[in-house]
């Protein structure tokens, strides 16, 4: 059975996308992936038996939301031929389409009409997120636009794949589709990376990390400012910023802040990395961060970084949003008040002072994994599969 993936982002540094990938590879399907070219990689290329064909390169740096659309649209018009030509070759069952943008989905609309299934993957909620980002009412015209295409595209897919509960009661509720078409799945952890892992901390450093993207809503400079409180304590702490993506005008912003508050040799930013290293990496961090914002569309965005700590034996600082309080509570993550880079240290300088506190923080979240992990979950998204193509 052949499948094929699309999804505007550079596969190999996107693991909800690569896991799906890899387990349709696993069960003996060819499965092919439509996505985004890095500096230096081919355009056609392989990885864990999943073919890869990198169509166009992606400058993170768009300097307008034009500039942004254009190469949106430049991506859909690529894929849609590279789409409908092997299409015409392998004859895809499943075409599994992940958003950012929802319009991505009829990029399956020939293979649609000769027979295949066509899977809609909701990362982000678009409508809440335009509004935070540009700080406009819901009730704009591009917040309506959006919402319609949303719309749209989730009718035209056979099934509909939310990253969270939250947002699938969303969609269904605004989107008007049968419970039984929309499913939640979180970026569970392939606890492959973790296992045999060996959690050791450096002593004479008390190291925190952050993977992730820079941007306003990810709130990174709520962290920085919690890092040069507790280093008037700490004078060791050291943050480690690991990230591919960023909005120039805020990560021109971080660097100013470092200097400002005289964290140069407290901060250090690093490329992205593979999941792979980063586990490595991991083994050597005491606390890992996540410093969302308050907001329509940040306080009900799940962090995937959560589930990565939690595999490697590491305690979480994390803001208190409605949808980490979905999920995890009090005993799990160290929570702090959204926005409040004051509590936030706090919360390390206790962790700081109590071991033990970690471990248990450690210890209370492990347990959430022995379900809730992509080796147990798979299941549902091939149910999922085996039901489209039946």
């Amino acid at each position: 059975m052949n499948h094929c993936t699309i999804a505007y982002t550079f596969y190999e540094f996107d693991y909800r996308v690569r896991r799906y990938a890899e387990a349709l590879v696993d069960s003996g399907s060819r499965t092919d992936v439509i996505a985004l070219r890095k500096e230096k990689a081919g355009k056609k290329g392989s990885l864990n038996g999943v073919n890869i064909y990198r169509i166009q390169k992606r400058n993170f740096d768009e300097k307008s939301r034009f500039s942004y659309f254009f190469r949106i649209l430049s991506f859909f018009v690529k894929g849609f031929i590279t789409l409908t030509v092997n299409h015409l070759k392998y004859r895809y069952k499943i075409i599994h389409i992940h958003n950012v943008p929802d319009f991505l989905v009829f990029m399956g609309l020939i293979p649609k009409l000769f027979g295949a299934r066509i899977i809609l993957d909701i990362h982000d909620i678009l409508p809440e997120f335009y509004c935070q980002k540009f700080n406009q009412r819901s009730d704009s015209f591009l917040a309506r636009s959006l919402l319609f295409i949303e719309k749209l595209s989730v009718h035209f897919a056979d099934h509909v794949i939310v990253a969270n509960d939250l947002w699938r009661k969303k969609i269904i509720d605004r989107s008007k589709i049968p419970s039984a078409k929309c499913t939640a799945m979180l970026n569970y952890p392939n606890l492959e990376y973790f296992k045999n892992f060996k959690h050791e901390t450096d002593r004479e450093t008390f190291r925190i990390i952050y993977p992730g993207h820079l941007s306003q809503h990810h709130g990174l400079d709520i962290g920085m400012k919690a890092i040069a409180i507790v280093k008037q304590e700490v004078p060791s702490i050291r943050l480690d910023i690991y990230t591919g993506s960023y909005i120039s005008e805020y990560a021109e912003f971080l660097e100013e802040l470092t200097y400002e508050l005289d964290l140069q040799e407290n901060i250090c930013f690093h490329n992205s990395v593979p999941i792979e290293e980063l586990a490595e990496i991991y083994k050597k961090v005491d606390i890992g961060i996540v410093t969302k914002r308050a907001g329509v569309f940040s306080s009900e965005a799940f962090s995937t970084k959560i589930f990565d700590f939690i595999a490697s034996g590491i305690p979480v600082v994390a803001s208190k949003t409605k949808i980490d309080e979905f999920y995890f509570d009090d005993s799990m993550l160290m929570f702090f008040e959204p926005e409040n880079h004051e509590d936030m240290a706090q919360c390390i300088i206790e962790l700081y002072r109590n071991p033990e506190k970690r471990q248990s923080l450690s210890d209370n979240a492990s347990k959430f994994l022995v379900e809730n992990n992509w080796k147990d979950k798979k299941k549902i998204y091939f149910d999922i599969v085996n039901t489209l193509v039946g």
